[in-house]
């Protein structure tokens, strides 16, 4: 024993600083032993925000509403229950290139009765269809760490509320998210687990074999991670949480579980929480005393659903209320809204009211080809491209599903169509009534070409050549105006050329009755010729020779064809006529001469003979 009667008072002083010092260390040793063999105590004072660690990940942070979730105003208390979310991070490099983001691809609420010495693990699908506090549309739970800015911002903090309000209020103390790397380092750590293999996994050159086995770290990353089944990510969470099992039991029959501790200092770099090292050892200690029975799972009630071409994980939002009664004995509300049900039937009336505008856009698209087809010659190249473009929109549109901008590019494109179609229709119409103008204008001027005069035609073509230049150009207000122009200088025209053909008509008319008058006439002086020089031809048969009968029956003949002939006129009738008897005045002249001589010689004779 000291004794401080014998010391200086400097030594005395030392004593009693490194007395005090020890029985202090000693002290805090206690009660942190007390606590880590009491973990309840180390988790009765939660932090009240979410400590967000520092990283370097880069996140691209998205903005959120800053609105109070009115389920998290005043959230469920529990003396007895601690709630861990669970995060599974892919966060390698190849992910943040090829989706700009880390998601949570695995998310599970680990509640924790102290008392009951009993856990339950509650597994959300990563695609399950939940409002994310703050944003306007629900969507796949996963997206809620990259909502609220991921690493940088408030990912945790953000995925924590979404998992609350998603349960109704159950409330979340606690977070561990892990790059999902970590899981294969812990297990190579602990030497590895032995595990059934229920399927055949296959992922790059890595091939993991069904059946019983002891895996590798990246035997198990591999196992957890793979989809590749009827069910995927529903499947996968089955398998997740019996090889987290399967650890679990490697892990307390090797009696490694007290170093978790240590494991984690490990790869601490790559674990997000707002729990410390104590914590962490006093859970440890407390699954020293888990059995596997004492370890409930389950996995939120749902079925799938596929909307706007992406799959989700639609709730029975009954079920969740029936699951969350059993685990925590408390009765969330529940919007029916949020049922997958709900959605379906939703989803149907949605699905039959898209398909029938699409069906109309469908409709208008047909309407549109065939309306290029009907005024093929009358639309123009920038028309046909805003068509093109509308029906693209409209192809694009009923592809991607969404009604109502399906629903505005089908009004907007029928509007466009009717408003094309009254301009078109105006234009064919002008098009078509200058066009029989133009046609009936120059067979006019064909039909009036002897009596339209040379100043009438050139301004007809002057004016014909304007309305082809305005047709080229297709403006409706200038085809009409010089049609009109046209068509009002074209009929004086005509009518003018009508005055003259009837003139020239009635002259001709006059001209051929008169002509017929002299034909008959000729015709009856060239009969009377004809039976004269017959008659004089036999009266001077003997005395005709025969050059003079040859010549009068060749004229003879002449003048007959020319009579028989319905196209010889009286000019050529007068001519021919006048040709025989002149010829045949002649002839029987000569004749009538030598029938003298001859009667003279006869009665010469006559007077000899008496």
């Amino acid at each position: 024993m000291l004794d401080f009667e014998r010391v200086g008072p400097v030594k005395k002083y030392l004593i009693i600083v490194i007395s005090v010092i020890i029985l202090s260390v000693i002290g805090y040793g206690a009660y942190s032993y007390y606590q880590i063999t009491n973990p309840k105590v180390l988790f009765e004072n939660p932090p009240k925000k979410v400590n967000v660690p520092t990283t370097t990940n880069r996140e691209e942070e998205e903005p959120v509403s800053a609105e109070i979730d009115p389920l998290l105003e005043n959230p469920f208390q529990f003396s007895d229950r601690v709630n861990f979310l669970f995060l599974g991070l892919d966060a390698s490099v190849e992910r943040y290139e090829t989706m700009g983001s880390f998601r949570t691809d695995t998310i599970m609420l680990i509640s924790v009765d102290f008392d009951e010495n009993k856990v339950d693990i509650i597994s959300i699908p990563r695609d399950s269809y939940v409002k994310i506090p703050g944003r306007e549309k629900r969507e796949k739970i996963n997206a809620a760490f990259a909502r609220g800015g991921g690493f940088k911002g408030k990912g945790f903090e953000k995925t924590i509320e979404t998992v609350s309000h998603f349960l109704g209020g159950i409330p979340i103390q606690y977070y561990i998210g892990i790059d999902m790397n970590v899981v294969k380092d812990v297990v190579d750590i602990m030497g590895g687990v032995d595990y059934d293999v229920d399927l055949r996994v296959r992922i790059g050159d890595r091939v993991l074999e069904k059946g019983f086995q002891h895996l590798s770290g990246q035997q198990v990353l591999d196992y957890a991670r793979t989809r590749n089944t009827a069910k995927g990510d529903i499947d996968r969470i089955d398998r997740q949480q019996k090889i987290v099992l399967a650890i679990f039991k490697e892990l307390k029959s090797t009696k490694q579980i007290l170093k978790l501790p240590q494991y984690y200092t490990t790869v601490m770099e790559r674990v997000h929480t707002n729990m410390d090292i104590k914590q962490i050892a006093g859970l440890a200690l407390f699954a020293v005393n888990l059995e596997l029975e004492d370890i409930n799972r389950h996995t939120i009630p749902g079925g799938f659903l596929n909307m706007d071409k992406i799959s989700y994980w639609g709730i029975h939002e009954w079920k969740k209320k029936e699951l969350i009664k059993e685990i925590f004995g408390v009765d969330i509300e529940i919007d029916p809204k949020n049922d997958i049900q709900y959605i379906k039937k939703e989803l149907a009336e949605k699905e039959k009211a898209f398909m029938e505008v699409a069906a109309q856009g469908k409709e208008i698209v047909g309407k549109a080809n065939r309306f290029i087809e009907d005024y093929e010659r009358l639309i123009r190249e920038d028309e046909i491209n805003r068509i093109k473009i509308y029906i693209s929109q409209v192809d694009h549109e009923v592809e991607s599903g969404d009604i109502d901008t399906l629903k505005k590019v089908v009004s907007e494109f029928k509007e466009y169509i009717t408003k094309l179609q009254s301009i078109l229709g105006q234009l064919d119409d002008a098009v078509k009534k200058a066009e029989t103008l133009l046609a009936e204008t120059a067979v006019k001027i064909k039909d009036y070409r002897d009596f339209i005069t040379k100043e009438e035609k050139d301004t007809l073509d002057k004016r014909m050549n304007d309305l082809r230049k305005a047709l080229n150009s297709r403006e409706t207000k200038s085809i009409n105006e010089l049609t009109n122009q046209l068509k009002e200088y074209s009929v004086g025209v005509f009518k003018e050329c009508q005055n003259r053909k009837e003139a020239k008509e009635k002259k001709d008319r006059e001209d051929k009755e008169k002509e017929a008058i002299e034909r008959e006439k000729a015709i009856k002086n060239a009969k009377s010729i004809l039976e004269n020089t017959e008659n004089k031809m036999i009266e001077y048969e003997d005395y005709l020779e025969d050059t003079e009968k040859d010549g009068l029956n060749k004229k003879l003949a002449n003048l007959r064809k020319i009579l028989d002939s319905k196209d010889s006129d009286a000019k050529t009738i007068n001519s021919a006529a006048q040709d025989l008897k002149e010829y045949g005045d002649k002839v029987f002249s000569e004749c009538q001469q030598r029938k003298e001589g001859a009667e003279e010689d006869d009665t010469e004779k006559e007077d000899e003979g008496e």
